[in-house]
């Protein structure tokens, strides 16, 4: 853990594809993205997890929608033009935390 909070961060470009629950505040939506070998993986957490108060969507927002997802560059260069890296989100695994081979174009730099 400590090699990845010294890690570039960046941004996982991913999509919002469908409400779970929208009974409550705040809602649960499941997100999504594919890895670089096809793979598809699926978060499913209460929106605020995924936006800002000021961008998160309404419940009848019709989806799908862009969200990026908080990332730490592992491993860049990869073959392909791929690169590792490590989503920290509580429903990615019972660990909280898990590390992909995506396109290095889904992944931008975090300017924030």
């Amino acid at each position: 853990m400590t090699e990845r909070a010294t890690s570039p961060t960046g941004l996982l470009h991913a999509a919002a594809v469908r409400w779970v629950d929208t009974s409550e505040y705040p809602s649960v939506v499941e997100v999504v993205f594919v890895d670089a070998e096809g793979v598809r993986h699926s978060i499913i957490d209460k929106t605020p997890l995924f936006w800002d108060e000021d961008e998160e969507p309404e419940p009848n927002t019709e989806l799908p929608i862009a969200v990026r997802l908080d990332a730490t560059l592992v491993e860049s260069d990869l073959p392909g033009n791929r690169v590792r890296v490590a989503v920290d989100h509580r429903s990615v695994n019972d660990d909280g935390h898990a590390e992909f081979t995506v396109f290095a174009h889904q992944v931008t730099a975090d300017t924030s």
